[in-house]
């Protein structure tokens, strides 16, 4: 079965992510670690940028062969850009994500 992952330190955003994946049917787990991308290869990894060893998060993804959205501040265009230069599949700002959560969900969940 397909899963989304998430890494997002901030809780209260975790859950916001959580709530709409399960509002939209899709499975979801919250992560705090790479081991369990590649053990589990989800089809999504959803990854917040000032999450601890987040480059790590995306190598663990592309190895498992998942999409990888990933957002950060709008205003550190240089990690926006590594992460983009990393792998990742699509990088916004925390404020899109929030805004489009749903569209980006099913964007790269269902779509893709």
């Amino acid at each position: 079965m397909k899963t989304i992952f998430a890494l997002v330190p901030d809780l209260m955003f975790a859950t916001r992510i959580e709530d709409a994946a399960k509002r939209l049917g899709y499975p979801i787990k919250l992560i705090d670690a790479p081991d369990e991308i590649e053990r589990a290869m989800p089809a999504l990894v959803i990854v917040a940028l000032d999450a601890p060893d987040w480059e790590s998060v995306v190598a663990s993804a592309k190895r498992a062969g998942a999409r990888v959205l990933a957002f950060g501040s709008h205003k550190n265009v240089a990690v926006m850009v590594a992460a983009k230069n990393a792998g990742c599949d699509q990088v916004v700002a925390r404020s899109m994500l929030a805004a489009e959560l749903p569209n980006l969900l099913t964007k790269w969940f269902v779509e893709m």
